[in-house]
């Protein structure tokens, strides 16, 4: 096979791969953005019916908190003689109630006789014997809370008579009453329905719209206005007799293809009922800059993550390509051999170890070094002392620039030699880390006073002689570590590597061992 068949193979192997890498992240970012989506549809949902359950609790509240406040005040004045004594002159009796008037802020509160007739000062008495809501009042002598209606001099102004009856040995003197106007209430559930898309609706007795936040026709039966949604829990029918019934309920409805969700409870000491509605296109708008953000940085962080398996399986691909080559040049050789029994397997051997094996020490490289460790710190039924060194050849660049590169390589190389010694000795790996770094893993140890002695003698081994031009002596500083069965494999090399470091500098040509969260020097 020829070196470019061979390179377009793992070429091919690779263009390969990769699509299939970005195949998988592309499902798995789709996977991740559809499920923020539902995230966001259910926090939606949830956010629309906490909207309308807090809008409703709240008009509700500060409507029957407005009425129970008007009868509160009118009982208390129909408690006291200078009201309901027929005998007081009319015309003291609406002074003082003009005066309440300016200080409790209604727009008036009226005195009626026993005849039904209003009093106003400075105007001719009026009858209100024709009014359905008095003509109760008196019959029944009970308080009384309107349906919203018109009144005033323009014909056009809608307010809701609170009215209760002044009593005197038992006889009905006449009554009082206050008036809500449909500002004041407008006013209340726009202080309540607050949020996006929340709407607030008051009906009557009678189902028909007396005030709401969303303009509807005034007096519109709340059922008519029903006919264009489309409603999944409930029908109107059965609705209109919940209303009627005075329950509290909840229904959700479409219109023009957004999902609505209202919520119903009658008002305290009325006749009347508060509506809620929330929509939810306008609460998953809120949430959506949210989501979208959310979106922006998992498409980030899986591209950053993509990017990096792309580099390190293209990385894997370049060791491929290397192991293979090593197995080309073996094949070249056994095939070009003329004679077989002259081949020299262990060059073979070095051929086939390339990516696995460093050329100049003869040690495992620094990757497969890890991964041999990785694979022996997953091994639980291993139940040896094992401990991790760090070699550092002290002072190579002295080496090196003194006497040449030539005289540190043969520093390293027989240091390698050494170091696969005690890697066979104590069932254990060797490797070069990098630079003027060794890495040593020893297991075949039964205690800590077994090790120092290990450590005690691999220190002196590695004080050696380089011969070049003329005898240099050099000698190693070891930082070691014992795995305490529970550190990863970065932990270890770091304490590993801090022991190194205390024993540089404090001195040279000693190991350093860090247990138990201290350094053990000899």
């Amino acid at each position: 096979m020829k070196k470019s068949d061979q390179h377009e193979k793992n070429s091919n192997y690779e263009i390969l791969l990769l699509p299939a890498i970005r195949k998988r992240f592309i499902c798995l970012s789709l996977i991740c953005i559809l499920l923020a989506g539902a995230a966001g549809i259910f926090l939606s949902v949830r956010t629309m019916r906490q909207s309308a359950e807090t809008a409703c609790q709240s008009a509700s509240a500060q409507i029957s908190q407005r009425v129970d406040e008007s009868l509160k005040l009118l009982k208390s004045l129909a408690s006291l003689p200078e009201f309901y004594d027929p005998q007081i002159p009319w015309e003291e009796k609406v002074e003082k109630i003009d005066k309440i008037n300016e200080q409790f802020g209604y727009m008036f509160i009226c005195y009626v006789d026993k005849e039904i007739q209003v009093y106003t000062l400075g105007e001719e008495p009026a009858s209100l014997a024709s009014r359905e809501h008095m003509q109760k009042l008196y019959s029944t002598r009970n308080d009384i809370v309107t349906d919203s209606f018109i009144a005033g001099a323009d014909g056009v102004t809608l307010n809701y008579t609170v009215a209760v009856p002044l009593m005197m040995e038992q006889e009905m003197t006449g009554s009082l009453f206050c008036s809500i106007y449909f500002d004041e209430t407008i006013k209340l559930m726009e202080q309540a329905a607050t949020a996006d898309g929340v709407d607030a609706i008051l009906i009557g007795s009678k189902g028909q719209v007396m005030s709401s936040t969303n303009n509807l026709d005034y007096g519109a039966l709340y059922m008519d206005i029903l006919g264009d949604r489309t409603l999944f829990n409930t029908t109107t029918d059965q609705l209109e007799v919940s209303l009627l019934a005075r329950e509290a309920g909840s229904f959700t409805s479409m219109k023009t293809g957004s999902i609505q969700y209202t919520l119903y409870g009658p008002i305290k000491q009325t006749n009347w009922d508060i509506l809620v509605t929330a929509d939810f296109f306008s609460s998953f708008l809120a949430i959506l800059p949210y989501i979208l953000l959310f979106c922006v940085l998992l498409t980030g962080s899986m591209t950053v993550f993509y990017l990096y398996i792309v580099r390190q399986t293209k990385t894997q691909a370049q060791a491929t390509r290397k192991l293979l080559a090593s197995f080309h040049d073996i094949e070249k050789k056994l095939y070009n051999s003329d004679d077989v029994e002259n081949i020299d397997y262990e060059t073979i051997l070095q051929m086939s170890s390339k990516g696995l094996r460093d050329e100049l020490t003869g040690l495992s490289t620094r990757t497969f070094f890890l991964n041999q460790a990785k694979l022996l710190l997953n091994c639980k039924e291993d139940k040896d002392i094992i401990t991790l060194c760090f070699v550092d050849l002290d002072d190579l660049k002295i080496l090196n620039d003194t006497y040449g590169h030539a005289a540190g390589d043969i520093a390293l190389q027989k240091i390698g030699s050494i170091l696969r010694e005690y890697e066979k000795r104590y069932d254990g790996f060797a490797g070069r880390y990098g630079g003027d770094e060794f890495i040593l893993l020893l297991k075949d140890i039964e205690n800590v006073g077994e090790l120092k002695e290990v450590l005690m003698e691999l220190v002196k081994n590695l004080q050696i002689s380089v011969s070049y031009k003329e005898e240099v002596k050099v000698h190693c500083s070891i930082g070691a570590c014992i795995w305490d069965r529970q550190s990863s494999l970065d932990t270890l090399i770091s304490n590993a590597d801090k022991a190194l470091y205390d024993v540089k500098r404090h001195s040279k040509g000693r190991y350093s061992l860090f247990l138990n969260g201290e350094h053990v020097y000899e």
